[in-house]
């Protein structure tokens, strides 16, 4: 019996080894995010927010319910269009579990008449009286914490990058090794909601304004605007916290490396529908 110990641990150890040899080869899986970028007239925008709470979130709603690979969308509401104005004013955002999927033509009809009483032709025809789409950019999530529930009156604040040439690949490790584990602690302390990383995938190229966006999510305006100044080493004793014994310059001049801040953003949430709670990445990418 006692012989049989050494070869029983030896067949734990080689099948340990084979489950996490597994693990590391299966491809990690990508989800994606489309935005529409929207300009509502004044005169307009009660109207537009009417049928958004109304009658867009609950046909989002019932997407997602039939089974479409939505894990979330939301409505955003630009707090500042800043000088020289933004061509937009909100913006509307759809996360998918994968890639977006191809419309089921035989399915599509029905789900929009019963959401909403309109066929899926009156219900695009409609949306153009209320706004003018003014461009749109796809996606690919990076990285995401946890995130709470999306709810109306959550700020969400975006800043868009663009990434240094030929350090794509760095830049992502800086991600995934470094922004996502203090962002994740920053959910567990509560001082954010959710944390996202995205990369543009469309429109590309050297001319695109941006190629990386990263996104925080906040309860509230108080929150997302303190009226007090924050502990002025405060960066410093939470990079700490996650990394203790790594050099918090360092990982800021490694930051400033690595890509060049484009403009900041701040949205109000103002309609969302969500599937089932997941480790998601609700927060980002907007």
């Amino acid at each position: 019996m006692q012989r049989s110990l050494p070869l029983l641990a030896a067949s734990i150890t080689v099948l340990c080894g084979t489950a996490i040899i597994v693990a590391q080869q299966q491809p990690q899986k990508i989800n994606y995010r489309s935005t529409v970028y929207v300009k509502v007239v004044p005169e307009k925008e009660t109207a537009m927010m009417d049928f958004t709470r109304n009658v867009s979130k609950k046909l989002m709603q019932e997407r997602i319910n039939s089974g479409e690979p939505i894990t979330s969308w939301v409505v955003l509401r630009l707090a500042y269009q800043g000088t020289p104005a933004l061509d937009y004013n909100y913006a509307v955002t759809t996360t998918y579990a994968g890639a977006p999927s191809q419309p089921n033509d035989a399915t599509r009809d029905e789900i929009y008449r019963r959401a909403t009483g309109m066929s899926f032709q009156d219900y695009l025809a409609k949306l153009p009286t209320l706004g003018t789409s003014v461009g749109s950019i796809l996606y690919r999530v990076e990285a995401a914490t946890p995130s709470s529930p999306m709810q109306e009156g959550n700020y969400i604040t975006v800043t868009r990058w663009k990434v240094t040439p030929l350090r794509g690949g760095d830049y992502a490790s800086y991600v995934r090794d470094m922004l996502l584990p203090l962002n994740a602690q920053a959910v567990k302390d509560g001082r954010s909601m959710g944390w996202s990383a995205a990369r543009v995938v469309s429109p590309g190229g050297d001319e695109a304004p941006f190629d990386a966006v990263i996104s925080n999510t906040v309860r509230d305006l108080a929150t997302a605007l303190p009226a007090t100044a924050p502990s002025p080493n405060a960066g410093q004793v939470n990079f700490a916290k996650v990394f203790p014994g790594q050099n918090y310059a360092t990982f800021v001049d490694q930051g400033r490396a690595l890509r060049g801040l484009v403009r900041t953003e701040l949205f109000r949430v103002v309609a969302a529908a969500e599937g089932p709670a997941t480790t998601s990445s609700l927060s980002g990418g907007r």
